[in-house]
């Protein structure tokens, strides 16, 4: 059983809304943004899996908006793999407030592994070995890490 990564950013100004709260659609891009960071810590960077031949697309994406964050807020992103089968991976995100730990947005995002023509394939094991680093089957969240 892996662990999950990670990301830390600071809310910068430009990405909140008139109600000085991070815009929904902004959350979608810190999301993205972990996976990738989580990706390349385990040597599975957006162009080293092209260069295998694959992609890695996101098929579905669900986002539960529970407290919002402000301009300045540090946030802590935290990303683990639930399930990885065939052509598919699971994907569990968490945006947290840093300081406090308070989770704002969780998400739950389907991966779908491809050929460069766009056609499912299964993931190289060698992929499925890496990813196992992020792996936590239960779906739980850790709190402290």
């Amino acid at each position: 059983m892996g662990k999950p990564a990670t990301f830390r950013l600071k809310v910068r100004h430009y990405e909140v809304d008139q109600y000085g709260h991070v815009n929904h659609a902004q959350y979608v891009h810190y999301l993205e943004v972990a996976r990738i960071e989580a990706l390349d810590a385990l040597g599975l960077s957006l162009g080293e899996m092209r260069r295998q031949g694959y992609l890695i697309l996101a098929a579905d994406l669900s986002v539960k908006y529970l407290a919002p964050a402000r301009s300045g807020d540090t946030l802590e992103i935290v990303t683990f793999v639930r399930e990885i089968r065939g052509a598919r991976s699971i994907w569990i995100q968490e945006v947290r407030e840093a300081d406090s730990r308070r989770t704002l947005v969780s998400a739950q995002v389907t991966g779908a592994f491809a050929t460069e023509d766009g056609r499912p394939a299964r993931a190289p094991d060698s992929f499925r070995e890496k990813l196992s680093a992020l792996l936590v089957p239960d779906g739980t969240v850790p709190q402290s890490q």
